[in-house]
């Protein structure tokens, strides 16, 4: 008998026989990863970062950053890579294939198989993982899933802290039959154990934990190896701490190169899925850019931080997310490691926001700024304290208009007082005539839409039209 995981919304772990190995040619081997392509996956529908050396060049990506922090073996069996179509990914994970979707794909447990629509499939390779690192150990479905829920970077597989579920009813979960229970909860007790206890002891009590899913035996085991009880653990990790956020997030190594901030061009890599922010990013304003279409999103690669923005279109409220704006003028002072998820055009940081209207570095916006939706959002991680005034200098590099958003007024020079450039109390602002050059700008953080109901959640918005 085999295991298979497999993960959607809601990934399943199920029980599969045989072991005969997954259709597909090989295309290429690399060192940990054999990467093959199902003969009746369509090419065309493969993007080029899922095909050849670009493909095995970002699954060696996520091992090398993955292996930071779970140090799995060299020179043990490489894992082998399918990217499969629909009808063979649902036969081989045991899912139902509906119309064109393609299921996200299963791990065969004990073969280091893969097979997927998608590369790489940070869930899966995780289970690849503890397989390396914890030859042998099978605990319960919970301890599973919950742990390859736990470590990814930009998968947005968190869990609400306010939602609770007795411990009993989770650990004896199967993931077909209560997939929140198990990936939910499993994430989060994953989660919290690694951020107090490390990862270290992390592993060795995965390696040992049972597998039946039995309460009593679950509770013993983990008293006699962590000191601790289940129910402490589990009010504890469902505490929402002051300063953090009500819903977590997956743990990101982080190890990455940091984010260039020279102003220069940023050349798209599929090997680079994200940048981590140096520590010369702190106390400093960072100012980027994506391609027209793509969000800039800024994490805390410990999952915790408190959400900054809540945009109006579902994204998770623990991230800083900007799904119609290429341009993001953020503030980091929190202290902690981020990381903001590629692709990212270009970066800089200096002193973009000052504390008077004359002291601003100034920031140049891109031509084609208004070739997108023409906003350009001023951010703050964590919120900015009330009653404290920033100011902003824009070069703007066309004729226009601009609209800004609450707590944020502009003007064609520094005279914001006594009122002649008011300050804006709507959501977004009545449009004013801009010309190509500097344009002032100032920002109230206390006058801007406060709290997770509102749109922008410790943020503003400055939107560009012709």
């Amino acid at each position: 008998m085999v295991r298979r995981s497999w993960s959607l919304l809601f990934p399943i772990l199920i029980a599969g026989c045989g072991d005969a190995p997954l259709p597909g040619t090989l295309v290429g081997e690399s060192a940990h990863f054999r990467l093959f392509i199902d003969p009746d996956l369509d090419p065309g529908m493969l993007a080029p970062s899922e095909q050849g050396q670009p493909a095995l060049d970002a699954l060696e990506t996520d091992w090398a950053d993955k292996q930071t922090m779970l140090q799995m073996p060299e020179g043990k069996q490489k894992i082998d890579y399918h990217l499969m179509s629909g009808p063979h990914i649902a036969e081989i994970c045991h899912v139902e294939f509906a119309g064109t979707n393609i299921p996200p794909g299963c791990e065969v447990h004990g073969a280091l198989q893969i097979a997927t629509g998608a590369l790489p499939q940070q869930h899966e390779l995780m289970h690849a993982y503890m397989e390396l690192v914890a030859p042998g150990a099978l605990p319960t479905p919970f301890l599973v899933e919950g742990t390859a829920q736990a470590i990814g970077c930009d998968t947005k597989a968190g869990t609400d802290l306010t939602h609770d579920v007795p411990w009993q009813q989770a650990v004896v979960g199967t993931a077909r039959e209560m997939p929140a229970d198990v990936y939910g909860q499993g994430g989060l007790f994953a989660r919290y154990l690694i951020r107090t206890q490390g990862i270290d002891a992390f592993v060795r009590y995965y390696r040992q934990a049972p597998g039946r899913r039995d309460p009593a035996l679950f509770a013993a085991n983990f008293s006699a190896f962590w000191n601790m009880t289940v129910d402490d653990v589990w009010a504890a990790m469902h505490v929402v701490q002051p300063g953090a956020a009500s819903k977590d997030d997956s743990i990101c190594p982080c190890s990455l190169s940091a984010l260039p901030t020279d102003g220069q061009p940023i050349p798209s890599d599929v090997a680079h899925p994200y940048w981590s922010l140096g520590g010369d990013t702190q106390d400093a304003t960072i100012g980027a850019t994506a391609p027209i279409g793509f969000p800039i999103v800024l994490r805390d690669c410990e999952g915790v931080t408190p959400a900054v923005l809540t945009d109006d279109v579902g994204f998770p409220s623990d991230t800083l997310s900007i799904l119609d704006a290429t341009v993001a003028i953020v503030r980091v002072t929190d202290g902690r490691p981020h990381y903001i998820p590629a692709p990212i055009s270009s970066a800089s940081a200096g002193n973009y926001l000052a504390d008077s209207c004359a002291g601003p570095t100034p920031y140049a916006l891109p031509a084609d700024l208004l070739g997108g939706l023409g906003n350009v959002w001023l951010l703050f991680s964590p919120a900015a304290p009330k009653y404290v005034r920033y100011y902003l200098q824009l070069q703007v590099p066309f004729d226009g208009h601009v609209a800004a958003a609450a707590g944020v007024a502009t003007c064609d020079s520094c005279d914001f007082f006594p009122g002649s450039c008011p300050i804006s109390s709507l959501s977004y602002g009545v449009p004013t005539t801009v010309a190509s050059g500097p344009l002032d700008v100032t920002v109230v953080p206390s006058d801007m839409p406060q709290g997770a109901g509102s749109v922008f959640h410790n943020g503003a918005i400055l939107r560009f039209t012709k």
